[in-house]
C-alpha cells in the first residue's frame, strides 16, 4: 500500500481519462449483457408462439426483429466502448510510462559518484526496461481488467438476483474459495517474483560487463569461462522463474475448475428449477437461458483473476525496485549554504587544511595549499598518493571530511554544484567518448543551452523533451581546440574527417587518440579552471611536446592543474607539488625541486636515464640495419658489351 501511495501522484496527472476509461468499462461490460437479456425474451416468446395457447401469445415477427437489433446495437455498443478504454486508459499509461522513465533518468543523473561506484549498468538498465514495462502493465491493462472484473461483477450479478435469487445464491458458492486461494496465490507471486528479477538484473549486469569489456575476455583467453560463468547464472534464473511458475501456473487451471464447478450447479439446479421440482422457484427456460449466457460472459473475468493478481504482484515488485532509485540521495548537492548569486568563478583556489577519510583509509592527510587565479600547478607523486583526488574535491565529486576548500574566497559547498562545474573541465586518464561524431564529442561541453534543471523536468509534465543535438556544434571551436589537442592532423585524414562515427567509448580510437578527443572537447569549452589528469599518458614525448606548446596558448588567464608522472609534463608549470600518501612532501618550481634532490629529482634523474637508454638502443639498431642503395644513388651497373657473333 505505502508503494501504492507513492505511485498515485503519477496517475493522478491522468485522473480523467481513468476516469473515463473506467465509466467506458462499466458501459460496455453491461452493454455486453444485453445480447443475453435480448435472446433470453425471445426463447421465451418463441416458446409461447408454439405452443400456440391464445392467452399467452407469443412474440410477432416484428417484436422478433426489434430484439434482433437489440442485440446487434448492444454489440456495437459494447465495441465502441472498448475502444474508449483503450484510448483512455492504455493511452493514460504510456504517459506514465514517459513520466516515470524522465524522472527516474532525471534522479539519477543527479546522483553522484558515490552512487555510481556501487551501482551496476545491467542492473540498472534492467530496471529503467523490464521493471518500468511491469509497471506499465499494471497500471494500463491491468487497471483496465480490475475495472472489467469488478463491473463484470457488479452487472452480472445484478442480472442473476433479478432472474433468480436463489440460483444465485448457488453459484455464489464458490466465490469464499476463491478469494481465500487468491489471496494465498497472490502473496506466493509477489515473494517468489523479486528474486527472480534481481537475477535478471544480474545478467544483464554480467552481459553488460562481458560487452564492454571484450577486449580484456578475448585478450586473456577466458570465453570458456565466462560462458560456463553465464550458464550457471541464467540456470538459476530458470529455477527461480520455475519456482515462481509453479505458483503462476495453478491460478489459471484453478479458475478453470471453479467455473466448470459453477456450470455444473447452474444446470442441476436451475434444471431442477425449470423441472418444477423446487417449490417456489419457478425458472422459465428463456431465463435459465439468460442466467447460463449471463455466466458465460463472466468466464474470462473469472479465469483472469489469477492473471491480474499476478499482474498486480508483479508490477508493484517492480515499482518497489523502482523505488530504491528514487529513494537514493546525493551525499554531495546543493545544501542550506549554498549562494545561489554566484555564477562566475576566477580560478583561485585554496586548501586550508584538507583531510579525506574513505572506507576508513586516510586518503590525504591535512594538505595546505595555494593555488593563484591563472597559475599552473604540476602534481606528481606515486601511483596511491592522492593525485587524482586532490583535483576531485575541487569539482565537488567527493567532499573532504575536514578543513575546507575555497574557490575565489568561497567555500567550494557554498557555491551551486552547477556553477562550479561550468567553470571546470576535466581531462581524465581514461576519457569517455560518446558513440557519436567526433565534432560531436569535442563539442559535447558546449550543449548547455538545451539544458533544464531536473528539478524542472520532474514538475512539468506532458511536454515534449529537448533535443540533445537540434543544433550543430560550433565548428570553428572545434577545429581549434583540436588543433591544440594535437588532434587535427590525424582527423583531417580520416575519410569523414570530424564526421567521423566512433564505436562505443571511442573504441575505433587509439589510446592517444581518445586522450586528445577529451582534451579538445575541454579546450572546447574555455573554462576557468583546467585539470589535466594524467592526460597524455598514451602519447609519445614527442606529440606531448607539441601538445603542451598548444596548451600554453590556452593557459593564459586560467587556472591549470597538470597531474602526471613525466618530468617533461610538468617542467614549465608555475609551481609544482610532489605527493605520497595522502601529503605535500616537495614543492617549488622545476629547478627548486631538481636542486632540493628529493623525490622529484629522483624521478627526473630515472627518466632521463630511461630515455638516454632508448636513444642508445635506437642507434645500435640502426647501426646493425645492412645498407642498401638509395634510388638518388643507384649501384654502379657494368658497361653493355657487344655482342660477337
Amino acid at each position: 500500500m505505502n508503494n501504492f501511495k507513492t505511485l498515485s501522484p503519477y496517475l493522478r496527472l491522468h485522473r480523467n481519462q481513468y476516469i473515463v476509461g473506467t465509466l467506458a468499462v462499466l458501459g460496455a461490460n453491461a452493454a455486453v449483457l444485453l445480447p443475453a437479456y435480448f435472446i433470453g425474451r425471445a426463447i421465451d416468446g418463441l416458446r409461447l408462439f408454439a405452443d400456440g395457447n391464445p392467452a399467452t401469445p407469443g412474440l410477432t415477427l416484428m417484436q422478433l426483429a426489434l430484439l434482433a437489433l437489440g442485440v446487434i446495437l448492444a454489440t456495437v455498443l459494447s465495441g465502441s466502448l472498448m475502444v474508449v478504454v483503450r484510448r483512455s486508459i492504455v493511452f493514460a499509461s504510456r504517459q506514465t510510462e514517459y513520466e516515470i522513465r524522465r524522472d527516474l533518468f532525471a534522479h539519477l543523473s543527479g546522483l553522484d559518484k558515490h552512487y555510481f561506484d556501487r551501482a551496476r549498468t545491467g542492473d540498472l538498465m534492467n530496471r529503467l526496461t523490464g521493471d518500468l514495462s511491469a509497471v506499465r502493465e499494471m497500471i494500463g491493462f491491468g487497471s483496465w481488467q480490475v475495472a472489467t472484473v469488478i463491473s463484470s461483477f457488479v452487472v452480472s450479478f445484478a442480472w442473476f438476483f433479478s432472474i433468480n435469487w436463489r440460483l444465485t445464491l448457488a453459484v455464489l458458492v464458490v466465490f469464499p474459495v476463491i478469494i481465500g486461494v487468491l489471496m494465498y496465490l497472490s502473496r506466493q507471486v509477489s515473494l517468489r517474483y523479486v528474486p527472480m528479477q534481481e537475477q535478471n538484473s544480474a545478467i544483464s549486469a554480467k552481459a553488460q560487463e562481458n560487452f564492454s569489456g571484450a577486449r580484456v575476455v578475448k585478450g586473456y583467453a577466458i570465453e570458456d569461462r565466462e560462458i560456463a560463468e553465464y550458464k550457471v547464472m541464467n540456470t538459476e534464473l530458470i529455477r527461480r522463474a520455475l519456482f515462481l511458475n509453479r505458483v503462476e501456473g495453478p491460478l489459471f487451471a484453478f479458475m478453470s475448475l471453479l467455473m466448470g464447478v459453477a456450470y455444473v450447479l447452474v444446470l442441476l439446479y436451475g434444471g431442477r428449477m425449470i423441472l418444477g421440482l423446487v417449490p417456489g422457484s419457478p425458472l422459465t427456460l428463456g431465463q435459465f437461458t439468460q442466467f447460463t449466457l449471463t455466466l458465460e460472459r463472466l468466464a474470462w473475468p473469472m479465469l483472469s483473476i489469477g492473471m491480474i493478481a499476478n499482474m498486480l504482484q508483479r508490477g508493484m515488485g517492480s515499482w518497489a525496485r523502482l523505488q530504491e532509485i528514487f529513494a537514493a540521495r546525493a551525499r554531495v548537492h546543493d545544501g542550506g549554504r549554498t549562494d545561489p548569486t554566484i555564477h562566475t568563478l576566477q580560478g583561485d583556489i585554496r586548501y586550508e587544511d584538507v583531510s579525506l577519510t574513505f572506507e576508513g583509509r586516510r586518503v590525504l592527510d591535512h594538505v595546505t595549499l595555494h593555488i593563484p587565479a591563472g597559475q599552473t600547478l604540476g602534481i606528481t607523486g606515486p601511483t596511491g598518493s592522492g593525485k587524482t583526488v586532490l583535483s576531485q574535491l575541487i569539482t565537488r565529486l567527493t567532499d573532504v571530511s575536514e578543513g575546507s576548500i575555497k574557490v575565489d574566497g568561497h567555500d567550494v559547498r557554498s557555491i551551486p554544484v552547477r556553477t562550479l562545474r561550468e567553470n571546470i573541465a576535466v581531462v581524465p586518464q581514461e576519457p569517455f567518448l560518446f558513440s557519436d561524431t567526433i565534432a560531436s564529442n569535442v563539442a559535447f561541453g558546449l550543449d548547455n543551452d538545451h539544458y533544464q534543471p531536473i528539478e524542472t523536468l520532474k514538475s512539468v509534465r506532458h511536454t515534449t523533451p529537448p533535443e540533445a543535438r537540434d543544433v550543430p556544434p560550433d565548428m570553428d571551436r572545434v577545429r581549434r581546440a583540436a588543433e591544440i589537442a594535437g588532434l587535427a592532423g590525424e582527423v583531417d585524414r580520416f575519410p569523414l574527417g570530424y564526421d567521423t562515427m566512433l564505436g562505443e567509448r571511442g573504441v575505433t580510437l587509439s589510446g592517444g587518440q581518445r586522450q586528445r578527443t577529451a582534451l579538445a572537447r575541454a579546450v572546447a569549452r574555455d573554462p576557468r579552471i583546467l585539470i589535466l589528469d594524467d592526460s597524455m599518458s598514451a602519447v609519445d614525448t614527442e606529440t606531448e611536446s607539441r601538445i603542451l606548446q598548444g596548451l600554453r596558448t590556452v593557459q593564459e588567464g586560467r587556472t591549470v592543474l597538470l597531474i602526471g608522472h613525466r618530468v617533461s609534463t610538468l617542467r614549465h608549470a608555475d609551481h609544482i607539488i610532489v605527493m605520497d600518501a595522502g601529503r605535500i612532501v616537495e614543492q617549488g618550481s622545476h629547478d627548486e625541486l631538481l636542486a632540493a634532490g628529493g623525490h622529484y629529482a629522483d624521478l627526473e634523474r630515472k627518466q632521463r636515464l630511461e630515455s638516454d637508454l632508448d636513444d642508445t638502443d635506437e642507434t645500435a639498431i640502426a647501426d646493425a640495419a645492412p645498407t642498401r642503395p638509395t634510388p638518388a644513388q643507384p649501384a654502379p651497373q657494368p658497361a653493355p658489351q657487344e655482342v660477337k657473333r
